[in-house]
């Protein structure tokens, strides 16, 4: 029986399905000394959030960001903190290949509270413990995950693009603009006036000024759905 000959590109194809021509899992890891310097750096810090980050539910299921955009969990999971925001960062480490993780919490309290919880209880104590600890680290935290483009080899290159990722995601080089205060107003109008105030700081005159350029056309009176006053508002 006769070998059958296969073409240059089918062999080519078979070893790229096979994994041999592909890059090895490390070709594009961070490196520890960049992830380490990103963590001295940055962990530890209160900072404000540019974008929304949604619930994780489950643990693959993270906010991704890269340079192409930023990716969500699932559009049904609720949005945990909003833009604007202060969150604390409590967590950076590589995620293995060219991912690193982060984990955000509300606050440092809240994150200190989290870790004091996971000390482990007596077998039979509380069965429903885990899962008790598991829904209240949803409600508090969330976790992204920073997508590299950038090789290992280039290790200037993936602290750089690191850096452009997390200003993407924080306010690192800069403050909220006005535009950007005034945006989050527009877009959570539905949200209590203190809350508001709390979260941009804009004085009540204001908030209310730009409800009312938002609010829709009252319909007649009696009209369902209608959205309250802003002048009347807590």
């Amino acid at each position: 029986m006769r070998p059958v000959r296969r073409s240059p590109a089918a062999i080519a194809l078979g070893l790229l399905c096979a994994g041999i021509l592909l890059p090895g899992p490390g070709a594009r890891a961070v490196p520890r000394d960049v992830c380490k310097a990103i963590r001295d750096h940055y962990g530890g810090l209160t900072l404000r959030l540019r974008i929304d980050l949604r619930a994780a539910g489950r643990a693959g299921d993270a906010n991704v960001v890269s340079l192409d955009g930023v990716g969500y969990p699932s559009e049904r999971a609720p949005v945990l903190f909003t833009s604007l925001e202060s969150v604390y960062l409590q967590r950076i480490i590589s995620e293995g290949g060219s991912l690193l993780g982060l984990t955000v919490y509300r606050s440092r309290e809240e994150a200190d509270r989290l870790r004091a919880s996971a000390v482990p209880q007596p077998m039979g104590a509380n069965p429903n413990f885990g899962r008790t600890l598991a829904t209240f680290a949803q409600q508090g935290s969330t976790s992204v995950i920073l997508e590299l483009k950038a090789g290992k080899k280039d290790a200037a290159g993936q602290r750089q693009e690191i850096e452009t990722l997390l200003d993407r995601v924080f306010y690192l080089r800069s403050d909220p603009t006005r535009d950007d205060l005034e945006t989050f107003v527009r877009l959570h109008a539905a949200l209590p006036l203190s809350r508001l105030r709390a979260i941009t700081g804009l004085p009540d005159d204001e908030i209310r000024a730009l409800l009312e350029e938002t609010a829709p056309p009252e319909g007649p009176p009696g009209q369902s759905g209608a959205r309250p006053d802003p002048r009347t508002r807590p």
